[in-house]
């Protein structure tokens, strides 16, 4: 059982999280990590640059358009808004 839970603490430190967030339980800390491995997938996929990918898909999403991904309607999109996205080379997804 520890080392399960050792993983978990492992896997929450890989996904994004806000700063006044204690910790996340365990099927929220899957569902997240599910969502961000997607995103991250799709990114890797997508022939454009990452900045372009993410913006459309939260568009698609804010829009209601049908076949926004699931990532981009999930909580991850709140978390990526906590990013310092300037640190990153990239302006703010929300802009």
């Amino acid at each position: 059982m520890a080392s399960i839970n050792d993983a978990f603490l492992d896997l929450r430190s890989h996904i994004p999280t806000f700063p006044y967030e204690k910790r996340l339980s365990k099927i929220d800390t899957l569902n997240l990590a599910i969502a961000y491995i997607n995103m991250l997938r799709d990114i890797i996929k997508s022939p454009h640059d990452p900045e372009v990918t993410i913006k459309r898909a939260v568009r698609m999403a804010k829009s209601g358009v049908h076949g926004a991904p699931a990532w981009s309607t999930s909580d991850l999109m709140s978390r990526l808004a906590w990013i310092d996205w300037d640190k990153l080379g990239m302006r703010s997804i929300q802009q």
